[in-house]
């Protein structure tokens, strides 16, 4: 089978996306609590997390939030499921000509790959524990992996991962700063 070339995908994102604007405007109220849930959770761990790294030293608060941490992160794995479940069988609402087809294919690809690596993350987290853990106070997990090398490389997929999140990240906050400046008001889509 020959791979649809670049501008025939791009006419195809096109005319799904003018074939759905009719029907779609906003997200559904599910779709905005799962984001709005994910951005609090996933930003509160990668940004708390990269601060425990650069700060050293040892202190009970370094460790209150790293216990927090992965109680918070093991307890979202489930609801980040339903995240993806529900953004794969979830008609979304279309750009109304506000972005170009190009675009919007990059916009796919970036959510995408951000979907992808917070659940790397959420995995790699869980695999590079070398100790049993509490989650919240009321279950423990024994580590899920017993030898030590491969905790260790699972931590630093860890790391490398949250550094690519964080990037990706970034860069979704500023597009959407720049195209609600620019009069490209798509964050409503998004709002109640």
């Amino acid at each position: 089978m020959m791979p649809l070339d670049c501008n025939l995908k791009l006419v195809l994102v096109h005319k799904w996306c003018i074939d759905m604007e009719v029907s779609v405007t906003k997200f559904d109220t599910l779709s905005k609590v799962l984001h709005w849930l994910s951005a609090v959770v996933i930003l509160w761990a990668t940004f708390s997390g990269l601060f425990l790294v650069a700060v050293k030293g040892e202190g009970e608060w370094k460790l209150l939030i790293s216990e927090f941490n992965v109680s918070l992160t093991t307890a979202f794995i489930p609801i980040f499921c339903v995240r993806i479940v529900h953004a794969v069988r979830t008609v979304r609402p279309c750009y109304q000509g506000k972005l170009s087809a190009a675009q919007i294919l990059c916009v796919r690809y970036v959510h995408m790959t951000m979907y992808l690596l917070a659940m790397l993350l959420f995995i790699s987290g869980l695999l590079m524990m070398r100790s049993e853990f509490q989650v919240f106070g009321l279950i423990t997990i024994p580590p899920l992996i017993e030898h030590t090398q491969a905790s260790m490389f699972f931590s630093r997929v860890h790391r490398y991962v949250s550094y690519a999140l964080t990037v990706l990240i970034i860069l979704h906050v500023l597009a959407v700063i720049l195209h609600q400046r620019a009069g490209k008001k798509i964050l409503q889509r998004m709002l109640w």
